[in-house]
């Protein structure tokens, strides 16, 4: 009679585990590839010239996969806005705590005009594809709390409403973007036309 050995519990169902976050990084993979195709399309045809069937023929997928993920087309654009704002907000947290806020607005801007620099006609594409609301919903160019951080170390006017000044400093970016987006050689710097522009709002910030 052979010796019995005790069953071995397998723990933790790693088994019961992986197929969800497979599932969820396979969901991830395929909505970044819809994305992507999506994007270049834009940049190559413009926002309204592109239609569904062309972004699933360019992703290889089939047309209904695309609208499982993107059901209408706007929200490309949505989630184009969003990749904006998570990579200004990557800015945000990577500076120490006592960081200089002006030092902080200032490079938001420049990430922004490199983003744009990189990605000229697609900005052009995307933000043409966008009402005045969606842009300011989506892409907006400093969050509140940079101007917050200014209040509060003593840089910006505590009067001013932090909301106000983030749409207005936004105001100040898609304005200069726009002209700078005209068909043809873009007419001047962006960085530094951003650069200029964004300390003269900043100079009516500081505290009398």
């Amino acid at each position: 009679m052979g010796i019995l050995k005790p069953k071995i519990s397998p723990g933790p169902s790693i088994d019961r585990e992986q197929p969800a976050g497979r599932r969820e990084r396979q969901r991830l993979r395929m909505r970044e590839r819809l994305l992507s195709a999506a994007l270049d399309l834009f940049a190559a045809n413009g926002f309204a010239d592109t239609t569904i069937d062309q972004i699933a023929e360019r992703a290889d997928v089939a047309r209904q996969t695309v609208l499982n993920h993107f059901p209408y087309k706007t929200d490309f654009a949505k989630a184009w806005g969003q990749g904006r704002r998570d990579r200004l907000a990557a800015i945000g947290e990577g500076m120490s705590g006592d960081a200089s806020a002006r030092a902080l607005v200032h490079r938001y801007f420049a990430a922004a005009a490199e983003m744009n620099e990189r990605e000229r006609d697609l900005t052009r594409a995307m933000l043409g594809s966008l009402t005045p609301t969606e842009v300011f919903s989506y892409v907006r160019a400093v969050p509140t709390a940079a101007i917050e951080r200014g209040q509060a170390q003593g840089e910006f006017s505590s009067a001013a409403d932090p909301g106000v000044v983030a749409e207005i400093l936004t105001s100040v970016y898609f304005g200069t973007v726009s002209r700078w987006l005209i068909d043809g050689p873009p007419p001047f710097d962006l960085g530094p036309a951003l650069a200029q522009r964004l300390e003269l709002v900043l100079v009516g910030l500081q505290p009398r």
